[in-house]
């Protein structure tokens, strides 16, 4: 009984002249009393993207298949860089973003509170990212999430 795993790696998948970093989580959901969560999961600090774009998120399952899921990527202020308005509670680009059977992937987005609206953008980063995953209640389930980050 316990909550689940998060390995993160950082392959060496740099194309274009060092113009794009991957940074990758391999998800095992939890058991027991845990069943399905992982923990929250700071990034940004083995392979450095200060100063680099966040471009994209994607996720597809690996083993057994998880629950529809909502991704959160969350900067130091707790802004989610996928774009929910409440600090990363309700999901926007991040919505379902986990798939039992597709892999999908979505980009950066802000809610503008001035216009009330989403707006897509691909911030810089400037401190600690945190991966946060809501939603996933399979037992073992196993995924992976790649963020894409351009120069």
């Amino acid at each position: 009984m316990a909550v689940g795993t998060v390995t993160v790696t950082w392959p060496n998948d740099m194309r274009g002249e060092n113009r794009m970093k991957v940074v990758k989580f391999a998800c095992i959901g939890g058991t027991g009393a845990e069943t399905g969560t992982i923990p929250d999961t700071d990034f940004n600090t083995v392979g450095e993207v200060t100063g680099w774009y966040l471009y994209s998120v994607k996720t597809y399952k690996v083993g057994t298949p998880p629950d529809a899921a909502h991704v959160f990527i969350l900067d130091a202020n707790d802004l989610d860089l996928l774009g929910s308005v409440d600090g990363g509670t309700t999901a926007y680009n991040g919505l379902n973003l986990i798939d039992a059977s597709l892999t999908k992937m979505n980009i950066p987005s802000f809610y503008d509170t001035r216009a009330g609206v989403n707006v897509n953008f691909y911030p810089m980063v400037t401190g600690t990212l945190t991966l946060k995953v809501s939603g996933q209640a399979t037992a073992s389930a196993s995924w992976a999430i790649e963020c894409t980050f351009i120069r």
